[in-house]
């Protein structure tokens, strides 16, 4: 059994101090309007099969093992110790059912694909992975991904979406391919502005008003920079501490009213207006010297220096750059800036549950994980220990899980209060989407930090990425 065996710890042991009873309420009527407001049910998801029986569990005296493949590893020691505990409670369960984990490489778009054909070529596919939503299709098209909706069944289906406890309805829908549930969302993330309050401070500016929309996010990066010498804004949406995935930057271009592709979500929009403006408007904070280019970890260091005053990023950061700055002083989270009055069009991070087992047995005890990794007290230690918004969003309010915690936490509200308006991040059509996507990440890079025509270069990119939709 493979695991990378590390210490859990609570990396928020040391408290933050934070207007307990305000956050409350905001989590309180944030959970209320996810799970009443959105209009669509939460077992709306298409069926085109009829009814079947709930899916069978294995059978206690029957022994299976499993390999589950997770990038959760590479998010930390805090990570790694998480998923090793959730294990270590499912295989106590299920004394029957052993699972090996399958550390993934790369979150990079693509990467999952080319570890899944080696796991191919060595006859080791595994029988649940973890994947990107910009890598679902990819994965359930080319490894035979398990349609959900017809093998495991409306009914179990359904009660793993509804319960006591239920997911926040327009998260159903995030593992859908041509209708049918391949993928059972299980980490998401929106972008978060995290700030450095003691910056602002020194500033003359209030941390507990942070800038909502980007001119004023430059402004106050500049009168930071200017009073502290620290850098004002780190955008992890776009340049280096992008990493290769475009989920956030078309946060930012759907802020901007633009898009990535069409309607119909067969032909490529680099040229829109709106991405155009969001493109532009990025450029502007480069030159003004408001927004350095750093890497994740160049970030990471800086931020925990004290040194960088805003991090816009998933918020499945926060647990490093709590662990980074060490108590030196106070940070916080705000919701990710807009364009003039406008509020940001959040997307979604984060990754979907999709099984590739093909055996009766390992389908039965690759589901009974899928539940579990899913379920209230999981989705409780990955908020608590990595950052990941609950997609059970009501166990906010429930004191036996996450009430008494988020109440005194200075970075949930921001990522609830987003879910209520996030858009899915978009998937590039056939088989070159990993490639669009860095064509894409490539030229708005170029535009904005290496000062050259945003829209020549914008055109540019959408000639040459068009061949690609194959």
């Amino acid at each position: 059994m493979l695991r990378m065996l590390t210490s859990l710890g609570n990396p928020f042991g040391r408290g933050f101090r934070s207007r307990r009873t305000q956050l409350a309420t905001v989590v309180a009527l944030s959970v209320l309007s996810l799970n009443a407001g959105t209009g669509v049910a939460a077992n709306a998801a298409p069926a085109k099969t009829k009814e079947i029986a709930a899916y069978p569990s294995l059978p206690s005296n029957v022994k299976a093992s499993i390999t589950l493949a997770s990038y959760l590893p590479l998010l930390g020691s805090g990570a790694n110790a998480t998923l090793n505990t959730m294990l270590s409670g499912f295989e106590a369960v299920h004394p029957n059912i052993s699972v090996s984990v399958e550390p993934e490489v790369s979150t990079v778009a693509g990467a999952i694909g080319g570890q899944l054909q080696q796991d191919a070529i060595s006859g080791k596919i595994p029988d649940l992975v973890q994947t990107v939503f910009a890598d679902l299709p990819n994965v359930v098209t080319n490894f035979k991904g398990v349609d959900l909706t017809k093998v495991v069944g409306v009914t179990s289906l359904n009660t793993e979406w509804n319960g006591k406890y239920p997911y926040a309805p327009a998260m159903t829908k995030l593992g859908l391919v041509k209708g049918d549930v391949y993928g059972v969302p299980w980490t998401l993330s929106t972008p978060v502005l995290f700030i450095n309050n003691n910056l602002f401070v020194k500033a003359g500016l209030n941390p507990a008003k942070p800038p909502t929309n980007w001119t004023q996010v430059g402004a106050d990066a500049l009168a930071i920079e200017k009073a502290t010498g620290a850098s004002g804004l780190e955008n992890g949406c776009i340049g280096t501490a992008a990493g290769g995935a475009d989920w956030c930057l078309q946060s930012i271009i759907d802020s901007a009213g633009g898009s990535v592709l069409n309607a119909n979500q067969n032909a490529l929009t680099f040229t829109s207006p709106g991405l155009i403006t969001a493109v532009t408007q990025m450029k502007m904070l480069s030159l003004s010297g408001a927004m350095v280019n750093l890497s994740s970890a160049q970030a990471i260091q800086a931020w925990g220096a004290g040194k960088l005053a805003m991090f816009l990023n998933t918020s499945a950061l926060q647990s490093s750059l709590v662990k980074a700055d060490a108590g030196n002083f106070t940070m916080s989270a705000a919701l990710e800036p807009g364009f003039g009055k406008n509020l940001a069009v959040p997307t979604n991070s984060g990754s979907a549950l999709v099984m590739l087992a093909s055996s009766q047995a390992k389908r039965e005890a690759a589901w009974e994980l899928l539940q579990y990794l899913t379920s209230p007290g999981s989705e409780s230690a990955i908020t608590q220990n990595i950052g990941y918004v609950p997609l059970r969003t009501s166990i906010l309010t429930a004191p036996q899980y996450l009430a008494n915690w988020a109440s005194s936490q200075a970075f949930v509200a921001p990522n609830i209060k987003q879910l209520l308006r996030v858009q899915p991040w978009l998937a590039y059509p056939g088989h070159n989407y990993a490639t669009i996507m860095t064509d894409l990440l490539n030229a708005t890079s170029s535009a904005i930090f290496d000062h050259v025509s945003v829209q020549t270069t914008m055109a540019n990119a959408q000639a040459s990425a068009a061949g690609l939709l194959k």
